[in-house]
C-alpha cells in the first residue's frame, strides 16, 4: 500500500520510496543494489536473484513546520476594498505520516526478469492547527494522494548490459479547504475542492555493469497526465459581496482541472573501492517546470444565487510556475561482516521554489540538506531487513503569496506575506523475502 506523506523531496515529490537507498542519502539509488532501486531504473531489476523476491519499505516522517504571517492585505481594487493588516501570528503544520512501498521480481532465465512496484511519488498533507489564524483565507488544509503501480520487465541485451522499461498507472487525488469569507467570518466553515483521476505514464532505464566493481545506472519516470474531475462545495456559508464558495445559497459546481506531474531523470553510480567498500553518487533532475497553472474549470451550473456559475467559467486556479528540480547525493556503504552492511551520506536538493512569490502556505519549499545513515542486516539466508534514520535541514523560506475568492479565479483579491521555518526527521525500515 502506498500511504499520503507530506513532501520532502522537491515541490510535491515524495523521495522515501527506499529504506536501503535512503541510508546513503538516495545515492547510487538508479544503480542497482536491490529491487527498490528499481523505482528510479527498471533495469535495475536485472541483478534480482532466481526465485520470487519481495521488498516492503517503510519510512515514518515527523516534519516541524511551521510559519508566522507578516501582513495580510486585500488588494486595492478588489470588491472587498483594500486594506493592509500587520500581524505576528503564527500557523503550525506538523504532520507525523507514515509512507510504503512494496515491490516484487521474478526471473524467468539468465536474461530476462519481470517485476512490479507500488508506490506514493508524489503527495502533500498538511492541516494548520489554528482554523483561525491570520492565513485562514489562504489555507486550512490541502491533500494531494498518489498511487503508482508500475509494471516492469528488464532484458540483458549483452554481458553486463541491460535495459527495462514499463508503464505506469497512476491514481490522483486532491483536496483543498480554504476560508473565502474575507475576514466577515473567520469561524466560518471552509470552502472546499475536492476530486481525483488516474493516468498513465510509463519508465524505461539501463543497468550497466563494465565490470564486478562498477554499476551505472540511468533511468527515467515519464511525465503523467490527469484530468481531476470532482465537485466545488461550501459548509456553512455566510453571504459575502464578490465571493464564490464563502455564499449562502450555494449549489455545488462539477469541475475538471489538468494537472501534470513531472518528469524525473536519475542517474547513478556504485563504485567497489575493495571487496568490502563501495563508493555510491546519485544526480537527479525533476521537470517541474510542467506544473505551471492549474485551472478548475465548471463543468455544471451552480454556485450561490448572487454569483451563479456557468459551465466553462473559471472557479479557482492555482499557479506553481515553478523551475526545474535537481538533486546530488554523495554516499558510501561498508560491508562490517557478512550479515551486517553500514552505509551513511549526503545530498542538496536544489529546490524547484526558489522566490518567494512561488511559494504557498501549504508548499513553502526551499533548498535543503540531507544528512542520512542506515545499515542492512541479514537474518536468514532469504530474509533481511533495512533501517535508515534522515535528518533535513532546510534554508529559510520568504512567502509572498496571492490568493483569489474562487467566484473571482481571475482577479486575486489578497495578499499573505509570511516565512517559514521547517525541518524533518525521517525513520525508515524495509523487509526484503526471497520466496
Amino acid at each position: 500500500m502506498a500511504v499520503a506523506g507530506q513532501a520532502l523531496a522537491g515541490g510535491l515529490g515524495i523521495r522515501e520510496q527506499s529504506a536501503s537507498a535512503q541510508g546513503a542519502s538516495f545515492a547510487g539509488s538508479a544503480a542497482g543494489g536491490d529491487l527498490s532501486s528499481s523505482f528510479w531504473n527498471p533495469a535495475a531489476i536485472a541483478t534480482a536473484d532466481y526465485g520470487l523476491l519481495t521488498e516492503s519499505h517503510t519510512a515514518l516522517i515527523s516534519a516541524d513546520f511551521d510559519v508566522r504571517a507578516e501582513s495580510i492585505s486585500v488588494l486595492p481594487g478588489s470588491v472587498l476594498g483594500a486594506s493592509t493588516t500587520e500581524v505576528n501570528d503564527r500557523g503550525e503544520i506538523d504532520p507525523l505520516v507514515l509512507l510504503a512501498s512494496s515491490y516484487a521480481a521474478w526471473r524467468m532465465n539468465d536474461d530476462f526478469v519481470l517485476g512490479l512496484a507500488i508506490n506514493s511519488p508524489f503527495g502533500s498533507k498538511n492541516k494548520v492547527d489554528n482554523q483561525t489564524w491570520s492565513g485562514q483565507y489562504h489555507f486550512r488544509s490541502s491533500e494531494l494522494l498518489t498511487v503508482n503501480t508500475t509494471l516492469m520487465a528488464s532484458y540483458r541485451v549483452a554481458p553486463g548490459l541491460s535495459i527495462g522499461a514499463g508503464p505506469q498507472i497512476q491514481y490522483l487525488s486532491l483536496n483543498i479547504k480554504a476560508n473565502p469569507s474575507g475576514g466577515l467570518a473567520p469561524t466560518q466553515g471552509s470552502s472546499e475542492i475536492d476530486g481525483d483521476d488516474i493516468g498513465v505514464g510509463y519508465t524505461v532505464g539501463v543497468l550497466w555493469q563494465p565490470s564486478e566493481w562498477t554499476s551505472i545506472g540511468l533511468g527515467f519516470r515519464s511525465a503523467v497526465s490527469h484530468e481531476v474531475e470532482g465537485e466545488a462545495t461550501a459548509s456553512r456559508g455566510r453571504l459575502t459581496t464578490g465571493t464564490f464558495l464563502g455564499t449562502v445559497a450555494f449549489a455545488p459546481v462539477d469541475f475538471r482541472a489538468k494537472l501534470e506531474t513531472p518528469d524525473i531523470l536519475t542517474f547513478s553510480v556504485r563504485q567497489a573501492l575493495s571487496t568490502t567498500t563501495r563508493l555510491l553518487g546519485t544526480v537527479e533532475w525533476t521537470n517541474w517546470s510542467v506544473l505551471d497553472e492549474v485551472d478548475f474549470i465548471a463543468a455544471s451550473a451552480g454556485g450561490p444565487a448572487i454569483l451563479p456559475v456557468s459551465p466553462g467559467q473559471t472557479v479557482n486556479i492555482l499557479e506553481f510556475n515553478w523551475n526545474d528540480g535537481w538533486f546530488f547525493a554523495l554516499g558510501g556503504e561498508w560491508d562490517y561482516s557478512k550479515s551486517l552492511t553500514l552505509r551513511a551520506g549526503a545530498a542538496y536538493e536544489v529546490s524547484p521554489i526558489r522566490e518567494a512569490g512561488q511559494r504557498k502556505i501549504n508548499i513553502a519549499d526551499s533548498n535543503r540538506v540531507w544528512l542520512s545513515a542506515g545499515a542492512t542486516m541479514a537474518l536468514t539466508a532469504a530474509t533481511s531487513v533495512d533501517f535508515a534514520y534522515t535528518h533535513i535541514f532546510f534554508d529559510d523560506a520568504p512567502i509572498d503569496s496571492l490568493s483569489s475568492s474562487p467566484g473571482t479565479a481571475t482577479t486575486p483579491v489578497r495578499r499573505f506575506v509570511g516565512t517559514a521555518d521547517q525541518d524533518a526527521d525521517i525513520v525508515a525500515l524495509s523487509l526484503k523475502t526471497r520466496w
